[in-house]
């Protein structure tokens, strides 16, 4: 008997060795919560299926949008936010730069829904990835949660309502930070040899996730502001928050819903 178990212990020893190896991407996450301060939980589904989908909305996002022409695109995304099983939305879209083709099409949009649709554009272009017209976009921000995100974007209907229901059913203190998965139409994103429109499963690190592709509580992000104006503004971004966060003595409550909410284009 003695040997069965240490015969089967090595087998178990010898394929967790080789999962690992394979899977060096998930031990790397693993590491890199254990490293750093962050409770991060997955949002179970159970509760969306036993909730009650009429009850009144709580939590309320500031979707900020960076714009600049593909105007194709813009109409995708917009009607996107638009086609929103929940209400709980406010959408302000700035583009990178006077343009008359931007100002006529989201005029069109703001005279349907006044109260929720804003935009606006620069006074001259900064062509700096999107990052100053973010943090202008974060800093008028005036909900719970914000959303920074490009408006040649789309978001599947329910994606606010899946991410209303995940921070209802969080057992966390309230979350800080809501991610969800995506789809990214670039080649080998993050450094992971994979072809365009694959998917792409998102965690809260350098390289694991995208500026679209989670909500953040605006109190948070206001303290961190947009600094990084670099290539690399996004995931700086988040790693602000993280330092924010254990700056003041807690750690950062993450919670993921594994699913794709978000297709990047």
């Amino acid at each position: 008997m003695k040997n069965f178990f240490k015969d089967l212990k090595f087998i178990l020893y010898k394929r967790l060795n080789r999962w690992l190896r394979k899977s060096s991407y998930y031990s790397d996450i693993c590491m890199f919560f254990l490293k750093n301060k962050i409770n991060y939980s997955l949002w179970n589904d159970i509760y969306f299926k036993n909730s009650n989908k009429n009850e009144l909305i709580k939590y309320k996002v500031e979707i900020v949008a960076v714009s600049y022409k593909r105007f194709g695109e813009l109409k995708v995304f917009v009607q996107s936010i638009i086609n929103q099983t929940n209400n709980n939305w406010s959408l302000h879209v700035i583009h990178d730069g006077k343009n008359d083709d931007f100002l006529n099409i989201m005029d069109s949009y703001q005279r349907k829904d006044p109260k929720r649709i804003t935009y606006e554009c620069t006074n001259r272009r900064y062509n700096d990835y999107g990052h100053t017209l973010r943090e202008t976009g974060l800093r008028k921000s005036c909900h719970e949660y914000t959303l920074l995100t490009n408006s040649d974007n789309y978001y599947p209907p329910k994606t606010l309502e899946f991410i209303n229901q995940a921070i209802k059913a969080s057992t966390l203190s309230r979350p800080d930070v809501v991610l969800f998965d995506m789809t990214h139409s670039h080649i080998d994103v993050g450094r992971k040899k994979k072809p365009s429109y694959s998917f792409f499963d998102v965690f809260y690190k350098r390289n694991y996730i995208d500026i679209g592709a989670a909500i953040v509580n605006t109190e948070l992000a206001q303290k961190v502001g947009f600094v990084d104006k670099s290539f690399a503004g996004d995931a700086t971004y988040f790693e602000d928050i993280l330092k924010q966060k254990n700056k003041e003595g807690l750690k950062l409550n993450v919670v993921k819903i594994p699913r794709v909410l978000l297709v990047h284009n």
